[in-house]
């Protein structure tokens, strides 16, 4: 479990595609990003924007399939399972709290 961390061009524009979608505790930290868009989804996720010290700027839950969600301040977006941001008690204008990252995503041989 954990997140996986998004930090090549290539990796933050792939996101999800192709993968499994992320269970309880596992997101995609994609940074540095302010939006984010859901083409190509077959699942909704819950996107929680942030700003550098990991305050909570905005938290779209359940953004469906074919959509896009934005927030200019934030400097990086968490894309958690829909539910999870509940779930896990976060909200607009607190911290988020702090998980292992782990390595960043590959894409390629």
């Amino acid at each position: 479990m954990g997140w996986r961390r998004a930090t090549t061009c290539l990796d933050r524009l792939r996101g999800w595609l192709g993968r499994a979608p992320p269970g309880p505790g596992e997101g995609l930290w994609i940074v540095p990003c302010r939006a984010i868009h859901t083409v190509g989804m077959a699942w909704p996720v819950d996107a929680v924007f942030v700003d550098r010290r990991g305050r909570v700027l905005r938290i779209v839950p359940a953004l469906r399939p074919g959509r896009a969600a934005c927030c200019w301040r934030a400097w990086g977006v968490l894309e958690l399972a829909a539910g999870e941001a509940a779930r896990l008690g976060w909200k607009e204008g607190e911290r988020a709290g702090r998980r292992r990252v782990s390595t960043p995503m590959r894409t390629g041989p």
